[in-house]
């Protein structure tokens, strides 16, 4: 068994660069894993709580990514956006895992809220559990998020989110923490058509990673999207197709050394 976990636990830890909670969405995705300063999109329900504030009407979408092309290596997300009258509820719920071997799942429900048109804050409380097989068992845990959207400026907004402020444990056995995890990010939208996003990441635990990307949106209802990360060494592209109420996003990604992971995702509802 230990043959096969060290490359198992080497693949988990590269995929997730930091241990856990792993940017989601398609276009997330295609920008390298930016997605801190986005502001009214679904996936803001993983990424960064605070720009659910900004979603109008009701959103649902579900996502697909498989990992580095490997058989059961996939991750699998829904997410859902509920505006009421003083604030949007989030819900989010993913899982990853490979096979009987190993499962990583998380559900989270959130609450975001403006503070006039250029703030927002948001909370999200999250149930995670962990699976290994061969006898190890399954271990459980709760854990926080927080996040922050400012617009102090026209065209730019800033985003932060911090993720498991608390240290949580992962077991109640052994001193293994939850990561705790900050992101910083910045978006700045030269026009309706292209924005241009950057952010950090940093594990408290790992050296912080540096992501970029931009959006071109050439018609009303088509979206390219291109990105690079470095630490790990990341290249990503992808693209979106609206119809009414209906987007779909493809997009790929592109590890320097465990090769290509597409996702798919598809949602109901457009801000």
């Amino acid at each position: 068994m230990k043959k096969l976990f060290l490359p198992l636990f080497v693949l988990l830890s590269c995929s997730a660069n930091a241990g856990d909670n792993t940017p989601l969405g398609a276009r997330s995705m295609a920008t390298a894993g930016c997605g801190t300063a986005f502001t009214g999109d679904l996936w803001n329900a993983h990424n960064n709580q605070a720009g659910l504030a900004f979603i109008k009407d009701f959103q649902a979408g579900i996502f697909y990514e498989n990992r580095f092309l490997v058989d059961n290596l996939g991750m699998k997300a829904f997410a859902a956006a509920m505006p009421i009258k003083n604030g949007v509820f989030g819900v989010e719920v993913n899982a990853m895992g490979l096979g009987k071997l190993y499962s990583e799942n998380k559900f989270g429900i959130s609450y975001a809220k403006t503070f006039g048109p250029k703030f927002a804050a948001s909370v999200q409380l999250n149930y995670l559990n962990t699976f290994i097989g061969d006898n190890y068992g399954t271990t459980a845990t709760v854990c926080g998020e927080f996040g922050l959207i400012a617009i102090p400026v026209k065209n730019l907004v800033i985003g932060f989110h911090l993720f498991n402020p608390t240290r949580s444990k992962l077991s109640g056995n052994l001193d293994e923490r939850l990561p705790t995890i900050m992101r910083l990010g910045a978006l700045y939208n030269f026009s309706k058509q292209v924005f241009l996003t950057v952010e950090a990441e940093k594990d408290v635990d790992f050296n912080p990673t540096i992501r970029g990307g931009i959006e071109y949106r050439p018609t009303p209802n088509f979206y390219l999207r291109v990105g690079a990360a470095a630490n790990p060494s990341l290249m990503a592209f992808g693209f979106g197709i609206v119809n009414k109420k209906l987007r779909l996003d493809i997009s790929t990604s592109f590890h320097s050394q465990l090769g290509f992971s597409p996702a798919i995702g598809l949602q109901y509802g457009i801000n």
